[in-house]
């Protein structure tokens, strides 16, 4: 019996679907053109859309959130960085501790990556959620498909042909 895992056709996906590997049939944006990322960010922009194509979602028009997430979590790395090497707080001359405006920042930045990263399905239990929602099938529904099977079905339609 074979015991290595074949990961050449498909992928196992959360939720109980399976993907393909390749994310060949879905596009990535662009970032917007006014918002000039520097070259982390754009490092960043193209990891975040690569994870999105291979985990099979479609992500368009989500430029600009995307944009938003990286630029956040750049600012959020530099935050914990100078947290890890500057210290979180200081020492008044009363002794008063108060936290150093790049320890708030830190925080506030990893809340508001917590908000941002599910919109743009990039946590483990918002892709779950979408596999749920969108099933085998996924993409985007077609809100008149049934308004239009119905119309071309319709008595009248078919004594026009």
């Amino acid at each position: 019996m074979n015991t290595k895992p074949n990961f050449t056709t498909e992928l196992p996906a959360v939720g109980g679907n399976s993907v393909s590997g390749s994310g060949a049939d879905i596009t990535s944006p662009d970032p917007p053109p006014i918002i000039g990322l520097d070259e982390r960010e754009q490092e960043v922009f193209n990891y975040l859309c690569k994870q999105l194509r291979e985990a099979g979602i479609e992500h368009t028009t989500a430029g600009m959130p995307i944009a938003v997430i990286v630029r956040t979590f750049i600012d959020w790395i530099d935050a914990s960085q100078k947290c890890a090497t500057e210290g979180r707080t200081q020492v008044s001359k009363t002794g008063w501790v108060t936290p150093l405006p790049w320890a708030d920042d830190e925080k506030r930045l990893k809340m508001e990556l917590g908000q941002w990263l599910p919109k743009a399905c990039l946590t483990i239990p918002s892709l779950a959620r979408v596999r749920k929602d969108t099933g085998e099938k996924g993409g985007q529904d077609d809100l008149f498909g049934d308004l239009v099977n119905h119309a071309m079905s319709s008595p009248q339609k078919r004594s026009l042909n």
